[in-house]
């Protein structure tokens, strides 16, 4: 085996380096679990979120049974189309009637 020789500035140099790579480690493995935390936060809040989201489609789904039915939007329309047209005939009888009264 063959050892080398180190100077003391290179000894203080490898030690620096050294301590500056623990410490680098150090501060790694703190935001590894920071990170970790984070993420198990990040799940759990997505799990309540998910719940609350099918609490709601199920409050929707009740309303939707409980609330009356709504109508064809054609449908009104036509009645209201009938209804007019009605009230039309009977202005004009009116007038009619009103024009025989004037004769």
């Amino acid at each position: 085996m063959e050892y080398v020789k180190l100077t003391h500035d290179e000894k203080i140099l490898g030690k620096k380096v050294l301590l500056t790579s623990q410490i680098n480690i150090i501060r790694i493995t703190k935001r590894i679990k920071k990170y970790q935390e984070l993420r198990n936060e990040e799940t759990a809040a997505k799990i309540i979120l998910k719940r609350k989201v099918a609490e709601i489609i199920d409050e929707l789904k009740n309303l939707k049974k409980i609330l009356p039915k709504e109508k064809n939007p054609k449908e009104i329309k036509e009645k209201t189309d009938q209804k007019r047209h009605k009230d039309l005939e009977l202005e004009i009888e009116e007038i009619k009637r009103k024009i025989e009264r004037l004769q």
